[in-house]
């Protein structure tokens, strides 16, 4: 859609991940509104599968969800990092392996309605064992599933991480037209 003309931005918050921005905007209609955007450098999202054909997860605690949750592993972009390169370094920090094969699968925005953030997925494959170097603040549980167990639990509600559900969701898409 074309009209949504930017009038005027400020930044309220600026921290470690995440810069809060509250924009005047000027709608089509001419009415004028204000959006509250967080920006986000981008992340990346794994899907790692193993030679045994499972999906490797993480289970950490998230406190903005206030519980554990099952995840792909993911993470932020840094710096000069390419997409690439952070999932590389978030495969070794969160799961103890790199992988051989980094295949990129697609990309989507997580809340488009009020966040920039943009999660590159990528397929990991040949999953060599390296050395965990977790940060600090992670406490990460290594889990994995086979792909018809990664399914029936998003399907019951188990998995509840919306980067995860796309991501498997995209997966088993992507594996059902390459295997005919």
């Amino acid at each position: 859609m074309t009209g949504y003309r930017t009038l005027s931005s400020r930044f309220i918050y600026q921290g470690h991940t995440i810069r809060l921005r509250v924009d005047d905007v000027a709608l089509p209609s001419g009415q004028k509104t204000v959006r509250e955007v967080i920006e986000h450098d981008g992340a990346v999202v794994i899907v790692a599968i193993d030679e045994e054909n499972h999906v490797l997860l993480v289970r950490q605690f998230r406190h903005a969800a206030g519980k554990n949750l099952l995840e792909l592993p993911a993470g932020g972009i840094d710096p000069g990092e390419t997409p690439e390169m952070t999932a590389r370094r978030e495969m070794q920090e969160e799961t103890g392996y790199i992988p051989e094969s980094l295949r990129c699968l697609g990309g989507f925005y997580s809340a488009p309605g009020y966040a920039s953030e943009y999660l590159h997925l990528f397929l990991a494959t040949g999953l060599s064992p390296s050395r965990l170097i977790a940060d600090d603040t992670e406490e990460i549980k290594l889990v994995r599933l086979s792909l018809s167990q990664a399914r029936e639990l998003i399907l019951t509600g188990q998995i509840q991480d919306a980067k995860t559900i796309a991501g498997l969701l995209f997966y088993f898409e992507f594996k059902n037209s390459s295997n005919p």
